[in-house]
């Protein structure tokens, strides 16, 4: 109801566009936020997305970074084997599966990689079983038991020692601040949640990411006539005319993945990069 309802009143008589507002330090962590209205929040299904078009002979072309927050999780808290995963090429999720399954990497399931995606995303900001359990039947549609949630996360903190340190080293300092990997400095008067330790820096460096990559790839568009006409926390979205989508779709990808190595040392920063009529191609 809030998508049909709501969305239809933001298009501008004029422009037959809808012109949403931006706010830099939206969220506490450094996030971009939208409103009137809130494209960040459009669901993801096809449905939702495909409403999205773009202009006549032009196409929508979309970049998102590869599970940024992982990679910076990572580098913050020199996890060996996340490290080593990433410059292998590896795939995380796979990775998370074998390990706290107990099963050998090949014979992971698509079923059994989407449950390792909540416990990957969940587990780095220190999600209890509980909140791990619901996290994964809310957001990925995985039935997860606390008992099964307890023994992964056990079983996850043990394979990722360096995460597992990282965790303990924040959890007894006690401070009140908190410093993304460029320096980006978020104060709390009182004593904040290790959650929030946590997420600040992991979600602020992302954040410091998309924003660096927006102002370059801003630079690398002018003279074109190819359009930022939006983002969503790790994703940018380009309007491109159709003769130059192939050469406008390698700079998005290369400016952002260009800007990852001016955050992340140890591990590559990946864009993956999608093309078509609508924004649902992605």
């Amino acid at each position: 109801q809030s998508f049909t309802q709501t969305i239809p009143g933001h298009i501008h008589s004029l422009t037959g566009r809808i012109h949403p507002e931006y706010r830099q330090l939206g969220a506490t962590t450094g996030r971009l936020s939208c409103r009137n209205p809130s494209l960040q929040n459009i669901p993801r299904k096809k449905a939702f997305r495909e409403c999205f078009i773009s202009s006549p002979e032009h196409k929508i072309v979309v970049a998102d970074f590869s599970q940024i927050e992982l990679r910076v999780a990572a580098e913050i808290s020199n996890d060996r084997r996340m490290i080593e995963a990433y410059n292998k090429g590896g795939d995380l999720h796979k990775l998370t599966a074998s390990l706290v399954m107990n099963k050998h990497i090949s014979q992971i399931t698509k079923e059994e990689r989407q449950a390792a995606k909540a416990i990957n995303f969940g587990l780095i900001f220190a999600m209890g079983s509980k909140s791990l359990s619901e996290y994964a039947r809310n957001t990925y549609g995985v039935d997860m038991t606390i008992e099964d949630a307890t023994l992964f996360r056990n079983r996850f903190f043990n394979a990722y020692f360096g995460l597992s340190q990282w965790h303990q080293n924040v959890k007894i300092s006690l401070v009140k601040e908190t410093r993304t990997l460029i320096g980006r400095r978020r104060l709390w008067r009182d004593q904040p949640a290790l959650t929030q330790l946590l997420n600040t820096p992991i979600q602020g460096t992302a954040a410091d990411i998309l924003k660096k990559a927006l102002i370059l790839l801003a630079i690398e568009l002018e003279g074109t006539a190819s359009k930022i006409i939006g983002t969503v926390h790790d994703e940018i979205i380009l309007e491109v005319p159709d003769h130059d989508v192939e050469e406008i779709a390698k700079i998005l990808q290369n400016t952002m993945e260009k800007t990852g190595g001016y955050f992340l040392n140890k591990v590559p920063v990946i864009a993956d990069v999608s093309m078509g009529a609508s924004w649902a191609e992605k």
